[in-house]
């Protein structure tokens, strides 16, 4: 990596021209700590140097991690040219913490921006950051973020916020350090990233930020931090980590949220993201690497200082295998959850059940309750009962009811049906009205016989087909379901009436199974072929 062929961005402008600061301090202090980065280091000074803010108030700090290639030599020289550039070098720690750290020690802007050495900003953009900051009396503020290499990646939102909500802003979602802080209030908080952290460090960081933050913006518009996802995937970010890793991380966040906030709908929101980002992919891969010392230490530790503190609605944002393994991690010992992790690598099989039910194995079963084994998602809090039906030629009428506070906390309920002995639930449609706890549904009667697939089960006259459905009351989230419970019936016997005086379809019938849930039967006739039809003989 030479000085004179450093790999240059696209039509690159030029720097600003230099001129004396007078002894000012600079008013941002980028912070970049490298390792081996190449041709992608060049590009992202590159655009540090031709920022449309004017040099002299940008200090550009770049810590070398003990590369093997030529950065550090290219620095040297390179450094030569720009007198806003800092370089230091240290031995290979694999970690960009330490020299972040260093670059804060010698850091002297009034606000620090975290930099990945693979990474660049627009041109425009570290002006637009500061002036921000500084007409808001901001303590963060977050440039969006625009993604090359990444498959499906969205561009990024052109609104800015200028008072932003650490939840409901969506700050929390993404702890990448890659913001715009004041340094006085790192200083203020002798704030620095964990050493013994390889991944997770910028999340702990970032966090204690947010939460002693005084004013936090979001800065919109395209072209402001561009982040890289490398094509052979040697992001940092990206490499596997190990089960101490996630320990640190899991125990620490935790600890921040709860330091930090009290208990109600606030601190869930914050913790959902530690236990369905962080610490469902532990209980996985990294788990399976450690030794059986480290899986015992490591559920340990998470039964005593994590586990208390999982909102229930955790379980209903995993998918099956995520919480098949959080509950065994919860209830079980560290064999067990080896022993889930290795019959989760094979197809699953179901058994009997009020829902579809997975068969583990025997140790398992014994382990793991029927409805913690349910496929699809948890329990509601409480169980829905039928009060009141009505079958028309026309629509099915169900009056549903759920206790009140069970039917707020979710939002919207849906309905749905579910196939025994099979893994398929079938939408059903959403509440058509609410009151208090009763909740009302409709659900057309072509809906039942027509556009459900898959019939099955001939009668026999050989034209005609059944197909059974027990009904669940659901409730979901971004599509998709995160809390299910069978519909009861509210007494052992209940009569139907028709709908409005009209006249009830005998092709549909409701009932109930052996253990009082509802069940809705559906009889369709086909006719038969011409061949096969008589023929009137005159």
């Amino acid at each position: 990596m030479k000085p004179d062929s450093i790999a240059r961005l696209p039509n690159p402008q030029a720097a600003p021209e230099q001129r004396d600061s007078g002894g000012a301090a600079p008013a941002v202090s980028v912070i970049i700590a490298t390792y081996n980065a190449g041709p992608l280091l060049g590009q992202a000074l590159d655009a540090l140097a031709g920022q449309s803010l004017p040099a002299h108030l940008i200090e550009i700090i770049v810590v070398d991690d003990g590369s093997t290639d030529d950065t550090w030599r290219c620095l040297s020289e390179l450094q030569g040219m720009r007198s806003n550039l800092k370089i230091f070098q240290q031995p290979h720690t694999g970690g960009p913490s330490a020299g972040r750290n260093r670059g804060l020690s010698e850091a002297t802007g009034a606000y620090v921006f975290f930099h990945d050495a693979d990474d660049f900003l627009g041109a425009d953009a570290l002006r637009r950051l500061v002036n921000l900051a500084q007409q808001q009396d901001s303590d963060i503020v977050i440039p969006r973020v625009s993604w090359f290499g990444k498959p499906g990646a969205k561009p990024p939102s052109t609104r800015t916020v200028l008072d932003a909500d650490v939840v409901d802003n969506g700050v929390w979602g993404a702890l990448t350090p890659h913001k715009l802080v004041r340094r006085s209030l790192i200083e203020a908080l002798e704030l620095r990233f964990n050493e013994d952290m390889v991944q997770g460090e910028d999340q702990v960081f970032v966090a204690t930020c947010l939460f002693a933050a005084r004013k936090i913006s979001i800065l919109g518009g395209r072209n402001l931090y561009n982040r890289r996802l490398l094509p052979d995937n040697s992001n940092l970010s990206r490499q596997r980590q190990t089960l101490a890793n996630k320990q640190l991380t899991t125990t620490r966040m935790v600890a921040l949220v709860v330091a930090n906030t009290t208990l109600g709908e606030r601190r869930d929101r914050l913790l959902r993201r530690v236990f369905v980002r962080t610490l469902s992919s532990a209980l996985n891969r990294p788990f399976m690497a450690a030794s059986p010392e480290e899986r015992r230490d490591f559920l340990e530790v998470m039964r005593g200082e994590v586990f208390p503190h999982m909102p229930r609605s955790v379980l209903g944002e995993l998918a099956d295998p995520q919480r098949l393994r959080m509950i065994t991690a919860q209830i079980g010992k560290a064999e067990d959850l080896v022993e889930l992790n290795q019959v989760l690598r094979k197809p699953l099989s179901y058994g009997a059940g009020d829902l579809p039910t997975y068969t583990l194995g025997p140790h398992l079963d014994q382990l793991l309750s029927v409805e913690a084994r349910q496929a699809g998602a948890p329990r509601l809090p409480s169980s829905p009962t039928l009060c009141e039906l009505s079958i028309s030629r026309r629509r099915l009428i169900l009056t549903v009811r759920l206790e009140e506070t069970s039917a707020s906390s979710h939002g919207r309920l849906r309905l749905a049906a579910w196939l025994p002995d099979s893994p398929d639930f079938v939408d059903l449609g959403p509440e058509a009205s609410r009151r208090g706890s009763m909740l009302t549904f409709k659900i057309s009667a072509r809906r039942l016989l027509r556009d459900v697939p898959a019939w099955s089960e001939h009668l026999g006259d050989g034209h005609s087909t059944k197909r059974q459905w027990v009904l669940l009351l659901q409730a979901g989230t971004k599509g998709r379901m995160t809390a299910a419970s069978p519909i009861a019936v509210a007494s052992d016997a209940f009569r139907p009436a028709a709908a409005n005086g009209e006249t009830r379809d005998s092709r549909i019938q409701v009932g109930a199974t052996p253990r009082g849930l509802v069940v809705v039967t559906a009889m369709r006739t086909s006719r038969p072929p011409l061949w096969h039809r008589h023929r009137l003989v005159v």
